[in-house]
């Protein structure tokens, strides 16, 4: 095994996972590289399929055990390299990415998962010859791959445009899967009219079904900055907050600091629920992006009932942005 290969294996993944985290602790790229991560996506799914092609092709060896072909010497050090470079351009980005999805997450919501699976593959990432045996070696579970992380990127990437999160969702949802179907469905046995329809249904579910199951993804770029539940708002701050208020309570206000891009408007509701039931109407109303300290709205109720309140923050798209609880008793 040559010495670079073997200095890899061994030391490389702890360093890639000291620069992922030390990127993720000091550097603040924010949403405006999101356009540049896509063309670095770009880059590592040609490379990752170049390495495919240029990886040796295993060949039956003599009694000696020696390869009867072996592989050129501009190979065997070519190819290391080459799949170090391709595997950091991955890490590059989810290691961007995860401070922009885990930033519009809400602790204790489902909309935590994606995240984690963000995260999972960011550190999957740092051991390469686990990533190459896992992920590079296997065509369509590098196509999934590949969609998850440029979905990733795309979200952000079209709300740079101030594009509604709806069709943010809708279009990266449907991009990404139509280079994972143009990558997979050509090696399936069926007529080139079959191949067509194939990657158009691929990528017209895609579109259909992620907008639909947007509950459970954040609402990247919106990020809850600050939120309380207090008697009264007065010049937009809370005032009297606490999460426990006595039964007979004038009023109770439910606040919310949401931080949003310039130039962005984005819908969004409160929802109230009295034990776990829903209890009241919608309120529907928007926040204006720009503000260095936020947008801040809120919502009240008259003399709540005794009980176990929450009340939750979406977005047009039931994404959930920020949850607050307080106590009637």
């Amino acid at each position: 095994m040559p010495s670079f290969e073997r200095l890899n294996r061994r030391y490389g993944p702890w360093v890639s996972l000291a620069l992922g985290v030390a990127a993720v602790a000091y550097v603040r790229r924010g949403l405006g590289f999101a356009p540049v991560a896509v063309g670095v996506l770009m880059l590592a799914w040609i490379g990752a399929a170049a390495l495919r092609r240029l990886a040796p092709v295993v060949v039956p060896a003599d009694s000696a055990g020696v390869s009867i072909t072996p592989v050129p010497r501009w190979r065997r050090l070519a190819l290391p390299a080459a799949g170090s470079l391709v595997i950091g351009l991955w890490q590059n980005v989810l290691f961007y990415l995860l401070p922009l999805w885990w930033a519009s997450a809400v602790p204790g919501s489902w909309n935590v998962a994606f995240p984690a699976v963000l995260a999972g593959m960011a550190l999957l990432s740092c051991f390469e010859h686990r990533w190459r045996a896992w992920v590079l070696d296997r065509p369509i579970v590098h196509a999934a791959w590949s969609a998850v992380v440029l979905f990733a990127t795309l979200v952000p990437a079209a709300a740079v445009l101030a594009a509604p999160l709806r069709i943010c969702l809708a279009v990266s949802a449907a991009v990404a899967a139509l280079m994972a179907a143009v990558a997979v469905i050509p090696g399936i046995r069926l007529g080139r009219v079959g191949r067509g329809f194939t990657v158009l249904a691929v990528t017209a579910a895609a579109a259909a079904l992620v907008p639909w199951a947007a509950r459970v993804l954040p609402p990247v770029p919106v990020v809850r900055m600050a939120s309380g539940t207090g008697t009264a708002v007065h010049e937009r701050a809370l005032v009297g907050a606490a999460d426990a208020f006595p039964t007979g309570t004038d009023r109770v206000y439910v606040w919310f600091a949401v931080a949003v891009p310039a130039r962005y408007r984005q819908a969004v509701r409160f929802e109230w629920y009295r034990d776990g039931e829903p209890a009241g109407r919608v309120l529907e109303t928007f926040v204006v992006g720009g503000r260095r300290e936020g947008f801040r709205t809120w919502s009240s109720r008259a003399a709540p009932a005794p009980g176990r309140w929450r009340v939750d923050l979406r977005t047009g798209s039931s994404q959930l942005v920020a949850r607050e609880s307080f106590v009637v008793r």
